[in-house]
């Protein structure tokens, strides 16, 4: 989903992944009304027409209230198998489980509920708070549509075809930080729909594939998909809009997702060997080594990273943590090196 604008104002520690989905999940949560009332029968008139306004259909405007709704439906249920086809693999999760507890379930995480928001603009759901904790529910016309769209056997085909595209997508990402998503759009259009000029449908499934898959950020001249980890990608601008032919067609040996480069990992791995026993409580060895890794890529400086090794031990940085942390630091190819290695 789209970020909003964030101010980091406590410095690098803030900039890891799970404090930056803490925010984003407690922000979001704040925002919602009590489950039921963002249904689609339930908004009042000006609501409506900013939902329809913000919806990513197109749905002919008509002038009662009646006529609209089974417009809105006519246009939903129409398309309802290409668009169950091309969810994202959280929204398909999301769906899955709440068709098997009745229509609503409990969103769990930041990923959860930005798949949940994103199937609130398909009109396939409304998203609201129950007892404090957040929930999705399906709206009742698309319940058994969506089941038997689930149930085809084509189904399973186009997603397994979207798992390998996600697995490459996500990998390179992870290489290169930040993507425009023009190029992405074009690859999906192939591989997966089988097509090198997509109809207005594949080219509006593609974008929300993408949209709703990954995070994504404006930019002037386009949307940049952005690695989940990458706290502050304006530095990657400048090179994004220069950046030409970066994707290939995914080979069958590159659909394993990758979140981790081969050179990385025994940096890594040191740096746990060098911590573990020394975390708080709270802690694991694997994920503090994994945000410092992600920090250094997004250009933490060496002092910054060691602070917050700092925060979660419960022992001074010993002489063998910072040289597992210097070494990280200086070895572990950064997102902007990347970048200008992909621009030569």
């Amino acid at each position: 989903m789209f970020r909003q604008e964030e101010v980091f104002v406590g410095g690098w520690q803030e900039k890891t992944i799970e404090a930056m989905q803490r925010r984003r999940f407690e922000q979001m949560v704040t925002q919602l009304p009590p489950l039921g009332a963002g249904r689609l029968a339930e908004l009042s008139p000006t609501a409506f027409e900013r939902k329809l306004e913000q919806c990513w259909q197109d749905i002919e405007r008509k002038p009662m209230r009646a006529q609209q709704l089974g417009e809105v439906w006519k246009s939903v249920l129409g398309s309802i198998d290409a668009q169950a086809d091309c969810l994202s693999h959280e929204e398909h999760a999301l769906v899955e489980r709440a068709l098997i507890l009745g229509g609503c379930a409990q969103i769990e995480d930041a990923q959860e509920l930005e798949a949940a928001r994103a199937l609130s603009l398909r009109l396939w759901a409304s998203v609201g708070i129950v007892s404090g904790r957040p929930y999705i529910e399906l709206e009742t016309p698309v319940l058994e549509p969506v089941a038997k769209a689930f149930a085809r056997e084509e189904h399973e085909s186009i997603r397994q075809r979207l798992e390998a595209f996600s697995a490459y997508l996500t990998g390179m990402l992870y290489r290169v930080g930040a993507i425009d998503d023009r190029q992405p759009q074009q690859l999906l259009l192939r591989e997966v729909f089988g097509c090198q000029a997509g109809s207005e449908l594949h080219m509006q499934l593609a974008r929300r594939y993408l949209w709703s898959s990954y995070d994504c950020v404006d930019y002037s001249g386009g949307v940049m998909l952005v690695h989940a980890a990458l706290a502050d990608p304006r530095h990657l601008m400048p090179s994004l809009r220069r950046r030409q032919g970066i994707l290939l067609p995914p080979q069958t040996e590159l659909t394993t997702q990758m979140d981790i480069l081969p050179e990385e990992i025994p940096l890594q791995q040191a740096l746990e060997r060098a911590i573990r026993g020394a975390l708080r409580d709270e802690y694991r060895a694997e994920e503090v080594a994994r945000n410092l890794r992600f920090l250094c890529k997004q250009g933490a400086p060496l002092a910054a990273m060691e602070e917050v090794l700092q925060s979660t031990l419960i022992v001074y940085v010993s002489p063998s943590m910072r040289g597992a942390l210097s070494s990280m630091y200086f070895r572990t190819p950064k997102w902007i090196e990347c970048s200008e290695a992909a621009m030569q």
